[in-house]
């Protein structure tokens, strides 16, 4: 390691009186004696469109050290007694698949950056978690860092803002139930993603049913699902915080579900929440054109990485004929 290079390492307790005195001020002393401004740079669904406060990450630090663990964990760079780059991450539904939720590099440190995402990426693989996600911005300055921390971009999404209320919806909400996520629901909402979602992101995001339960996004959301003929036709997912309100939706490709009825019942939910967004993967092109006819406005981009951490053993298996070819399950 060239002399000087930053170090990576897991979060102490003896870094956090160091973060605290200037975390609180809004700044992070990511270069010696000098405060730089706090910016996060990794983006997770419930606050999307939101700015991040900048006590935040210091909670999120703070998590970690409460003795029954909440699904949490942070490294730092460091180069002697200046943090040059923060990140933490969160366990998603299961244990095996983990996001990041906070990437904080120094300016100038993308270097700094790519060794602190490899050694979260050590940490976690040591610890039996199967894959690692992290959203940035489309063009972040630290894209390139984590391409070479061994993420992989698969999927580019769009962030539509809405304001006021749209004109041209006259249709009735549908009457969508409550869903838990899991249970009865959780092979049918399966099958919906596969039907819905094309395989080459199916291929970065889950392929299995264990797999794809476990990706499941957190966070304080709300699930709507629609039943039509004893199975799911959409699902739709709910966010609230600080006033703003979010949602995303994935529907069945029939007429089972007609999408301004979705907008309706989207919109229904959050009525009063100002403004309102709405997460758009870039093959639902038909969403984001009726969302520009709503007046919804674009706000933002974003690249999608996954880093496996575990690689599948293929093994061949012998199917008779015109066998039966149920969902993979594990």
């Amino acid at each position: 390691m060239p002399a000087g290079s930053p170090v990576a390492r897991p979060l102490r307790p003896t870094d956090l009186p160091v973060l605290a005195s200037l975390w609180a001020r809004g700044k992070l002393p990511l270069a010696g004696g000098e405060a730089v401004a706090f910016c996060n740079e990794a983006r997770v669904w419930e606050r999307l469109g939101l700015e991040e406060h900048s006590v935040a990450l210091l909670e999120r630090a703070l998590q970690q050290w409460v003795p029954i663990g909440r699904g949490r964990l942070s490294w730092v760079a460091v180069r002697g007694l200046a943090i040059r780059g923060v990140a933490s991450a969160r366990r998603r539904a299961r244990r095996s698949v983990w996001e990041v939720d906070h990437l904080v590099g120094a300016p100038g440190e993308e270097g700094a950056c790519v060794g602190l995402l490899e050694e979260l990426a050590r940490g976690l693989g040591r610890s039996g978690v199967e894959k690692v996600f992290l959203r940035l911005d489309a063009h972040s300055r630290l894209l390139d860092a984590a391409r070479s921390a061994g993420f992989f971009p698969y999927l580019s999404e769009r962030l539509w803002r809405l304001e006021q209320v749209p004109q041209g919806l006259d249709c009735p909400p549908l009457p969508m139930r409550l869903s838990a996520l899991g249970g009865a629901d959780l092979l049918p909402l399966f099958q919906l993603y596969n039907a819905s979602v094309p395989a080459t992101v199916r291929r970065s995001e889950a392929l299995t049913l264990r797999e794809w339960s476990a990706m499941q996004e957190r966070g304080r959301c709300q699930h709507l699902v629609l039943e039509k003929d004893g199975r799911l036709a959409a699902w739709l997912r709910l966010a609230r915080h600080d006033g703003a309100g979010c949602f995303a939706l994935l529907a069945s490709r029939r007429q089972d579900a007609p999408l301004d009825n979705l907008l309706v019942t989207a919109l229904h939910y959050l009525h009063d929440r100002r403004p309102i967004f709405c997460l758009v993967p870039e093959y639902e092109r038909t969403l984001a054109a009726r969302l520009a006819d709503l007046g919804f406005q674009p706000v933002a981009e974003y690249a999608v990485l996954a880093n496996r951490l575990v690689r599948p053993i293929e093994e061949a298996v012998q199917v008779p004929s015109g066998a039966h070819q149920p969902y993979p399950v594990s």
